[in-house]
């Protein structure tokens, strides 16, 4: 496999943490997405798969996201990109001089 060329990584995603408050008795606060990092990246549909519940029919769509070596990133980040969120599902680092990040965006159609 020869290297990551910097021209496909044609979009900018960021890349967010779910940060865990205290409130003032010491209970945990729900998590409010901070943002790390925006990088450049580039962004494949792997899947659309429909779920049906009981009264809705859901899509979850699946992605790879490629970027650069980026420390840190674990599973249920969350990437924004085009004004939608994606929960980070796995992160292979396996790679040397990429990381790819597999993430799903629920979508729910009535």
């Amino acid at each position: 496999m020869s290297g990551l060329s910097a021209g496909n990584l044609n979009w900018r995603v960021t890349l967010q943490k779910i940060e865990v408050g205290q409130g003032e008795l010491g209970e945990p606060l729900p998590g409010v997405p901070v943002d790390v990092a925006t990088v450049w990246a580039s962004a494949e549909m792997m899947s659309n798969r429909k779920i049906r519940t009981l009264d809705q029919q859901q899509v979850v769509e699946t992605w790879h996201f490629t970027i650069r070596p980026f420390t840190g990133v674990s599973i249920d980040w969350k990437i924004r990109w085009q004004n939608e969120t994606y929960t980070i599902v796995s992160v292979d680092n396996s790679l040397r001089d990429r990381l790819v990040i597999k993430a799903e965006r629920d979508s729910r159609h009535d």
